[in-house]
């Protein structure tokens, strides 16, 4: 099992480069940021040494916020939830997990489906919250979604969809905000890819996480934000 683990290709580390002007928000991915961001396309079911293919992903920031940016293959898009919180996993989602402190429990979720909703939560540490989600603060951050496709009709054959979004750096202020140019936090970026009414949906992450679990900080890989910040 080793050897194949050693097989699954993985993005154990990666680079969010400084963006010299932010994207503007419309889903398509031709700003000057992405041309000039590190893609993020090795991701798997690594637990299950099964690579996954079919997704790109780029982070880039600046003074304001983390911006990010997916290219997903989607042969059925399928969305749960139409309002900030809902559980959006039930249905196609992206997901990005950041822990800005190995030292620190803090960590942050972010998610946006194909409705272009989203989920924000500034975990203070890993476990249950004792609340429903949707009592969470809102953060701010923002997505806008193109389908290449149909939503949420099956039988048909869909493309893929493609997300871009943002989020403020307030979002991380419960462990101290924007990071300084070369800092390493820890991130994965993950997948649900529904298919066929009643099928298990497909999970996958750029993360080699030992167990299907997408809150496994141990097993994130390192993000190093490159960049100037003048301030």
């Amino acid at each position: 099992a080793d050897r194949a683990s050693a097989e699954v290709k993985t993005t154990r580390s990666a680079v969010c480069r400084w963006a010299v002007a932010p994207p503007k928000l419309d889903g398509k991915l031709d700003d000057a940021c992405w041309r000039s961001a590190a893609p993020i396309e090795d991701f798997a079911a690594f637990w299950a040494d099964s690579p996954r293919s079919g997704t790109r992903a780029y982070l880039t920031w600046d003074h304001d916020a983390l911006y990010y940016a997916a290219e997903l293959t989607d042969a059925e898009i399928r969305a749960f939830g139409s309002n900030r919180n809902d559980h959006l996993w039930e249905g196609d989602v992206f997901e990005m997990f950041f822990k800005p402190s190995r030292e620190r429990p803090e960590y942050y979720e972010f998610q946006a489906n194909p409705r272009a909703v989203v989920f924000e939560v500034a975990f203070p540490r890993r476990g249950p919250l004792g609340h429903p989600f949707s009592q969470e603060p809102v953060l701010g951050s923002k997505a806008v979604v193109v389908l290449d496709g149909t939503l949420d009709k099956p039988g048909d054959t869909d493309r893929g969809w493609t997300v871009e979004g943002r989020i403020p750096w307030t979002a991380f202020a419960p462990s101290g905000g924007a990071p300084r140019p070369g800092a390493s936090w820890s991130f994965a970026i993950c997948r649900y890819d529904y298919g066929p009414a009643g099928a298990e949906p497909v999970q996958m992450s750029s993360a080699p996480l030992s167990q299907p679990s997408f809150h496994r900080y141990e097993d994130y890989g390192a993000l190093r934000f490159e960049g100037l910040r003048t301030d």
